[in-house]
Parts: structure tokens; sequence; C-alpha cells
């Protein structure tokens, strides 16, 4: 967790996760337009997050391929 808050990718994916829990929880209705541009930023944050392969595995994949 602390890794997280140093990483500005995590540190974003987080705020965003607690603000998602918070407008399904409490009873807050914000704009329809606000609500929507809020949840497609979230589906393309998330879907970054992990579909990012990190840079060991590239190094490795490249390294097997000129062998």
């Amino acid at each position: 967790m602390i890794k997280a808050w140093n990483d500005v990718k995590s540190f974003v994916t987080i705020i965003m996760t607690i603000a998602l829990i918070v407008l399904l929880f409490f009873p807050i209705d914000p704009p329809k337009e606000l609500l929507a541009l809020f949840c497609t930023s979230y589906g393309a944050v998330i879907t970054y997050f992990f579909t990012k392969k990190s840079d060991t595995n590239t190094k490795d994949t490249t390294s097997e391929i000129t062998k």
C-alpha cells in the first residue's frame, strides 16, 4: 500500500475507487453528465492499470527472441 502512494497511477486508481464507493453507497445525486464522465474515466484508468505489462516481462521476452 505504501508503494501506491508513491506511484501516481496507483494513487489515482485508489482515489477514483474510493470516489466510486462513495457514489455507490451514499445518497449523492451528481449531474448525469458528470457521472457519465466519471464512469468513462474510471473504466479507462482501470483498463489501463490491469492491462499494462511490466517492463521486466518485455526485457525477458526481447532477450529470449534474440537468442
